[in-house]
């Protein structure tokens, strides 16, 4: 398990409390090092000197605390240690959650040098749509700890299949005041994790809901060519239920062109 560990790191979401306020920063990105028997002391000193340089801070920044650096300083400071054992995956748990936007752009930017010169795969987890647009060359989308629709980027974002997608997609503002989206507005609440309804879990807030949907979960199936999703709405999901067609489906309950841009 340590070989395994030394290959897996992460990324946490709030960059204060996962350095500890009493160590340098030297201290810090050495650790994992130390830990996993890594070099020699001028080696590990080396690396930690070069994590720095990776993630665009100083050197001379390794005598310092945690607390003497802003908050996008010490996200850096966080990534620096997920990147010290040269991992091949890195979990990011919404690491620009915390940060001002254009302190985001910066992070982001270094994750994605980082992951271009180490090649890096990254499990970027995240509320924020343009950011995940931005990262992922593949997105999941979840509702209630189950996954509901996946697929690559762009065909996700122009094309979202789930109701709950498109529900999703479709409250991205637009930076246009000519421009308007149509939004798909959720009725109800979120129901509790600890007692899901049954069926799809989605049916008690899906404005395309049908009776099976209470009844049945529905599988997880390729609709399109490397695009996922587990709905009642597509043809292997509805073919035994004796309900319309995909396409009459969508038009008589599902609110039309929710992705659409149209002149104001």
């Amino acid at each position: 398990m340590r070989k395994l560990r030394g290959k897996l790191q992460i990324v946490f979401q709030d960059p204060f409390s996962s350095l500890s306020p009493r160590m340098l920063i030297k201290d810090i990105l050495s650790e994992p090092l130390e830990v996993h028997h890594a070099g020699t002391r001028a080696q590990r000193a080396a690396r930690v000197t070069q994590l720095l340089k990776d993630v665009g801070l100083n050197p001379e920044h390794e005598w310092r605390f945690p607390h003497e650096f802003s908050g996008g300083q010490r996200q850096r400071i966080g990534i620096a240690r997920a990147l010290a054992l040269r991992p091949e995956f890195i979990v990011l748990d919404e690491p620009t959650s915390a940060l001002d936007v254009s302190v985001q752009a910066q992070v982001l930017n270094i994750l994605k040098k980082l992951q271009a010169d180490q090649r890096l795969a990254y499990l970027f987890i995240s509320h924020h749509l343009s950011v995940v647009r931005a990262m992922a060359h593949r997105v999941v989308v979840m509702y209630l700890g189950v996954v509901v629709e996946t697929a690559e980027t762009d065909p996700l974002f122009t094309q979202p299949l789930h109701p709950y997608t498109q529900a999703l997609l479709s409250a991205i503002p637009i930076p246009d005041p000519e421009l308007k989206r149509e939004r798909v507005v959720l009725q109800g609440d979120v129901p509790s994790p600890a007692a899901p309804p049954s069926g799809c879990r989605f049916h008690t807030r899906c404005p395309a809901v049908m009776p099976v949907c209470s009844q049945i979960d529905p599988p997880m199936l390729e609709v399109r060519p490397r695009h996922f999703v587990a709905c009642h709405l597509y043809p292997q999901g509805i073919q035994d239920t004796g309900a319309k067609s995909v396409a009459e489906a969508l038009n008589e309950r599902l609110p039309a062109a929710p992705l659409s841009a149209t002149a104001a």
